[in-house]
């Protein structure tokens, strides 16, 4: 997890699951994120938005290349903003 201060009282908090080349455990990865945002209620910040995406990808050449479906993640990424509201 990384943070960077993105102008008053905003900040972007980036998230990977890391890749253990198997399938994503996406509740696991989500339930972490809902953690952490929950903590960070208690010092004020709140989850304005995210963005999830798959970071790594495996499948044969044409399904990864081509995005024909066929493909996994194997690692997601997320960003996260979150604000401060005083």
């Amino acid at each position: 997890m990384s943070q960077f201060d993105a102008g008053p009282n905003q900040r972007f908090v980036t998230y990977t699951s890391g890749d253990s080349g198997g399938e994503v455990d996406t509740d696991g990865f989500v339930s972490r994120i809902a953690a952490d945002a929950d903590r960070r209620k208690l010092d004020g910040w709140r989850l304005l938005s995210s963005s999830v995406f798959p970071s790594r990808q495996t499948g044969t050449a044409g399904n990864v290349l081509f995005q024909s479906g066929g493909q996994r993640a194997t690692m997601l990424s997320a960003v996260v903003v979150y604000v401060r509201d005083f």
